[in-house]
């Protein structure tokens, strides 16, 4: 695998609230112990679901780059 994927929580891990479709990027070889989104999040692979497909309400933060906040620009005259 090559690019990024889309992976969440597996069913009954965590509440359906908390099953966000996060972006991570996809090792070239085998599977990580860990998913490291673009948010930040470290999902252990035991208990990920992953997908190649978008699945699921989207993470904010990882569609945004990862950023904690979206900073709106200074305007200028």
């Amino acid at each position: 695998m090559t690019g990024a994927v889309v992976v969440r929580f597996a069913p009954g891990v965590v509440g359906e609230s908390r099953r966000q479709a996060h972006l991570a990027h996809a090792p070239e070889h085998g599977i990580p112990e860990f998913w490291s989104t673009f948010c930040g999040l470290r999902i252990p692979a035991e208990q990920a679901e992953v997908s190649t497909r978008p699945a699921g309400m989207p993470c904010v933060r990882c569609l945004s780059g990862g950023f904690p906040t979206l900073a709106t620009p200074a305007l200028t005259d």
